[in-house]
């Protein structure tokens, strides 16, 4: 785990280096705070790609994963894709929406998990977790520090709604907020 940080820090430096020269940057990294209802603590890391950009604008094509903990209901972990815009103003301040699709797994958390045989005996199972397609829009606010500096680092708040299918046979709708940082590379 030790050297997986150092050769990951030792890559965002070298592209970082190897970027200084490049007036604007086509990738970013970024990793945050994710919580689900807002209070139930996740985490969310991801790549960001800018196919097209300008001074004001950039189209962002972007990966990401993580997951949550909601004690004594559930763990999630997500995987997704997602398509977004931001755009600039001359102050720094940014506004930006995203659209995703991705895959969820969640886990029971906090107890044994029971299940009743066809003969009527009750036996403990093990969680193997309940997979549900998780599309997601968010719309958000952040700050671009390189706009007034050398800095390459941006912060963002993002509020947003997922959802879990199928559950109970509909979508079941999540709040969530998404706030961290992002490098540009």
């Amino acid at each position: 785990m030790k050297n997986t940080l150092l050769s990951l820090l030792f890559l965002i430096a070298l592209l970082q280096s190897s970027a200084q020269d490049s007036p604007q940057s086509k990738v970013g990294i970024y990793a945050g705070y994710f919580g689900e209802t807002f209070t139930h603590p996740g985490l969310n890391i991801g790549i960001e790609y800018y196919p097209h950009q300008s001074e004001k604008y950039q189209m962002i094509l972007s990966v990401n994963g993580g997951g949550y903990v909601h004690v004594r209901n559930n763990k999630s972990f997500f995987l997704r894709g997602q398509w977004g815009q931001r755009v600039y103003f001359e102050n720094g301040l940014f506004i930006d929406q995203f659209l995703g699709v991705g895959y969820l797994h969640q886990f029971t958390h906090g107890g044994e998990l029971y299940e009743v045989l066809p003969n009527g005996a009750v036996v403990e199972t093990k969680d193997s977790g309940q997979p549900f397609f998780m599309p997601s829009v968010s719309f958000g606010a952040g700050y671009d520090f390189s706009k007034k500096g050398d800095s390459r680092f941006s912060v963002y708040l993002r509020p947003e709604l997922f959802w879990k299918a199928p559950f109970n046979g509909y979508f079941l709708t999540n709040i969530a907020i998404n706030a961290g940082v992002i490098l540009k590379l």
